[in-house]
């Protein structure tokens, strides 16, 4: 007579019992019966999913704030600039005289006293200019240079400045002088150009802009003729661009 079986002595199976109320989990391939696929399911109790690397979750973090205070910054400056809109200053040349204006021996000699007119378009914004230099040329090439002291001007608002450049016994190159005197011989005036540079601070409460402004006055005609050493601007005032 054989003895009865024994039960089986070993290591405890390691996953739990499959439940018979739920379909066991596959590893993503469709079933056959339903044709679907039930996600797979690790059961191992000594699975740890990987960690994400702390460095790059902050550096992550830190350029998802840049990138945003960027949006928000250049959002509020595009709204602040369409409604405030600055501009820059109109400049008009009311007169300009010239005395003692003489041409001899490659050497100029002579006086401008001119009168200039700042204007403010902005209707929210002052502004406050620095020193300004005005230098007196003809065909790019600069006979005298002087400088304007600071001013402020409000909003909307007009300022005259008037000045004096001067220059005696400066040396020239011949065929600057030669066009100086047929100028003068042809047509009874010379063509000056008048350049101011300064910086504009541009200010709305708060809000501080410098910029660095350019004044042309080109082509400004001025009768002084071979008889005559004095003469003035001819025409009405003229007005200058600005950069």
């Amino acid at each position: 007579m054989q003895d009865p079986p024994r039960p089986a002595t070993g290591y405890p199976y390691p996953y739990p019992y499959p439940n018979p109320q739920q379909p066991p989990p596959t590893n993503g391939y469709p079933n056959p019966a339903t044709g679907t696929a039930y996600p797979y399911q690790n059961h191992n109790p000594y699975y740890a999913p990987p960690q994400p690397n702390p460095r790059a979750v902050i550096l992550r973090r830190l350029f998802i704030v840049f990138m945003t205070f960027l949006l928000i910054l250049g959002l509020i400056l595009l709204i602040f600039f369409l409604i405030v809109r600055p501009q820059l200053p109109d400049v008009y040349l009311n007169s300009l005289s010239v005395s003692n204006f003489n041409v001899s021996n490659n050497q100029v000699s002579g006086k401008w006293d001119f009168q200039v007119q700042f204007r403010n378009p902005n209707s929210k914004m002052s502004l406050h200019y620095e020193t300004a230099l005005c230098a007196m040329y003809y065909n790019r090439v600069s006979l005298s240079e002087t400088r304007l002291q600071p001013f402020d001007q409000g909003k909307k608002d007009q300022t005259v400045v008037n000045a004096t450049l001067s220059v005696s016994g400066t040396y020239v190159d011949g065929r600057l002088a030669d066009s100086i005197g047929k100028e003068r011989s042809d047509k009874g005036s010379v063509e000056f150009d008048l350049r101011m540079i300064s910086y504009v601070s541009f200010r709305y409460g708060a809000f501080r802009r410098r910029r660095y402004v350019t004044v042309y006055c080109d082509d400004v005609a001025v009768g002084v003729p071979v008889s005559s050493g004095s003469g003035k601007m001819v025409g009405s005032a003229k007005r200058c661009k600005t950069y």
